[in-house]
């Protein structure tokens, strides 16, 4: 065991010896020839043994905390000539039927729900599925539930060589947590939206004598409802992995890089349009433009009800009258022109420029953003001595549209079409509208718009605890992904300071665990040829974006606040610990102007969206060139949103 090793995991050890004294519910046997976890006495699962002709092998575990085990197996070549095309692997056998599995930010329970061609359920064509460890939120982490009790099994960070890889293998009466070395992606590697490429297997090779030591975490814990033992899974590894952030920009050079982009680079006119560029794309010639199509967007990707929200702020802490008059005059342009008889809002201005094609839908992301800024700008946009009365009303006139429109169950639904007509229900993209609903009902005191709010999260949550996912907040896809849960988180908070119920906290922390899942709980290793080697890109603190779209992005930006109040509120310091991992992540390769990144000099305050973590795109280890207006716009938000930024330094 390194130095480093032993240094991480001795908390939990010292942890362990307070439980020394009692009886523990998870031990260890002997059994056959094979070491069986055994729960209260009876067997739960076991380590199989290693089988690799000419290798010979010795296991070890060891208890590190009352329900977390180190196993190590120590392989050796017995043979008496070099071993080549080595396939080694540590599988942990849970027995019985799995009622759930997940492998974090890879799939969930085998991605059945959505419309997208990412690997589907954890065999294809009777070949188990194998990631790299570097897909996961958890280095190769792999998890199960039975009829009793959960498993979780994943590996060390690399911290330099190559990576390893992960199956899971659900079966009628058993379910196999594999890790797998040397990395390997098996019988396809997923490398683009729903597109794959042939297998791939790195080598390795022992001479005679030499060995290997493979090592695995094991956490156990019996089951509770509702797939509420991700917690201890989770908790567990952030307690293995957790680190004090390192030095990030101050606070004010973040506010002021984010605001020079928005209105150096971003601000565009056109036609009527008065606003912000959705974001800026390379020429060939090296220089940037903004991107020529599907250009203005009220909030997703291109935020310019926020944007403008956050230049009003500036005005408030500068006195800067260009912050003021720019945001008023975008404010202005969506407000006149967007608005539609039936309360609707109409969130991208290529339609109204007549220059999009397709079927104009008005989805539920941007519909909720655009209403909860409008409350905001109307509060803003007073305090800098503007009325703009209207700003209030087109954002009640959203919410009293999809109060309307809501079904029985709950829900709002994902899209609409202009006069009204919805075009799909499902998914948990609707929750972006509760935050307003809340909104609606805090500004007038309408009980309507807390009922709504209410039938809304309680239909939006009860599906996350009965599915053990959230979906189709992506709009690019259709799929399982982290984005959706964002808004429930919020609601949550809200709703506990609305109602004082403490059932939405513990709402809130179960939709954060969701979260977490997607959150890298680690500093992945990449060599010098990489981008991330080059420019300094740390994977900690990053989260990925969905079961369809394998990278990491910062959009975590936008719940810092909500884990910051998390952690004030239940005390629990876990929550704050990753706010601030997330806002040391989300700050990364912010160009000051002279930066010269891929051969190009990025502008001042720009961020490029995509980090390939892994074999995606051009990855992995590689970034983008995608200069998108929302990082931007979310960092400018948490800070507007915070009346003190020490709250974002240790």
């Amino acid at each position: 065991m390194t130095f480093r090793h032993a240094r991480r995991i001795l908390p939990l050890i010292l942890l362990l010896l307070f439980c020394c004294g009692r009886q523990l519910p998870f031990r260890w046997k002997h059994v056959n020839g094979a070491w069986t976890l055994l729960h209260e006495g009876r067997a739960v699962g076991k380590l199989a043994a290693c089988t690799v002709p000419g290798i010979t092998s010795k296991d070890i575990i060891t208890r590190l905390d009352e329900k977390l085990f180190l196993i190590t197996r120590i392989c050796t070549n017995s043979s008496d000539g070099p071993l080549d095309s080595l396939r080694l692997c540590i599988d942990f056998i849970h027995l019985g039927p799995a009622g759930y599995c997940m492998i974090p930010a890879v799939s969930y329970n085998g991605n059945h729900w959505g419309e997208g061609n990412e690997p589907k359920g954890f065999i294809h064509d009777g070949t188990p599925w194998s990631f790299s460890s570097l897909r996961t939120a958890v280095p190769g982490a792999t998890y199960s539930e039975g009829h009793t009790v959960s498993i979780a099994l994943w590996g060390e960070p690399v911290q330099a060589g190559a990576p390893f890889s992960c199956s899971l293998i659900p079966a009628p009466d058993s379910t196999v947590h594999r890790l797998i070395w040397p990395e390997e992606e098996m019988p396809l590697r997923y490398s683009n939206r729903d597109q794959y490429t042939p297998g791939f297997r790195a080598p390795l090779l022992l001479a005679p004598g030499e060995s290997v030591k493979l090592t695995a975490f094991l956490t156990a814990d019996a089951l509770r409802p509702n797939h509420r033992n991700i917690a201890s899974f989770l908790n567990y590894a952030w307690r293995l992995n957790r680190r004090l952030p390192e030095s990030c920009r101050p606070p004010q050079e973040i506010w002021d890089l984010a605001v020079r982009y928005a209105k150096n680079s971003l601000w565009a006119e056109e036609g009527v349009f008065r606003g912000f560029s959705i974001g800026l794309v390379p020429r060939t010639d090296g220089r940037w433009i903004q991107r020529p199509s599907w250009k203005y967007e009220i909030g997703w990707c291109g935020q310019n009800a926020s944007l403008a929200n956050s230049l009003l702020a500036d005005y408030q802490k500068t006195g800067d009258e260009e912050s003021r008059d720019m945001a008023i005059l975008c404010l202005d342009t969506w407000a006149r022109y967007a608005v539609l008889p039936n309360g609707l809002f109409r969130t991208h201005f290529d339609y109204i420029l007549g220059i999009a094609g397709g079927q104009e839908v008005l989805d539920a992301c941007n519909l909720g953003t655009a209403a909860l800024n409008y409350f905001e700008a109307g509060d803003r946009a007073a305090a800098c001595g503007i009325s703009r009365p209207q700003y209030r009303e087109l954002a009640l006139a959203i919410c009293d549209f999809m109060e309307s429109a809501q079904d029985s169950a709950g829900r709002y639904g994902k899209g609409w079409t202009a006069d009204g007509e919805c075009v799909y229900r499902d998914g948990t993209i609707g929750a972006f509208l509760i935050p307003p609903m809340l909104a609606a009902h805090r500004v007038t005191g309408d009980q309507r718009y807390l009922s709504s709010a209410v039938a809304a999260f309680n239909f939006y949550y009860g599906e996350l605890l009965a599915n053990g996912f959230t979906s189709a907040g992506a709009l690019d896809t259709w799929c399982i992904d982290k984005e959706s849960s964002m808004p429930l988180l919020r609601s949550a908070l809200m709703l506990s300071e609305i109602t004082g119920f403490d059932r939405y906290l513990t709402a809130a922390e179960h939709i954060s665990w969701y979260l977490s899942t997607w959150l890298w709980h680690y500093s992945a290793f990449y060599g010098p040829a990489s981008d991330f080697q080059t420019y300094g890109y740390d994977t900690f603190g990053g989260t990925a974006v969905s079961t369809q779209h394998h990278h990491l992005d910062p959009y975590a930006l936008f719940w810092v606040k909500d884990w910051l109040d998390l952690a004030e509120k239940t005390g629990n310091p876990q929550w704050r610990e990753k706010a601030l991992a997330v806002w040391q992540n989300g700050n990364q390769l912010i160009s000051e102007g002279n930066d010269l990144i891929r051969g190009k000099v990025r502008p001042a305050g720009s961020q490029n969206e995509a980090y390939f973590q892994a074999a995606w795109s051009a990855g992995p280890g590689m970034i983008n060139d995608w200069l998108v207006a929302w990082p931007g716009a979310f960092r400018l938000e948490t800070l507007r949103r915070l009346d003190d930024w020490s709250q974002l330094t240790f």
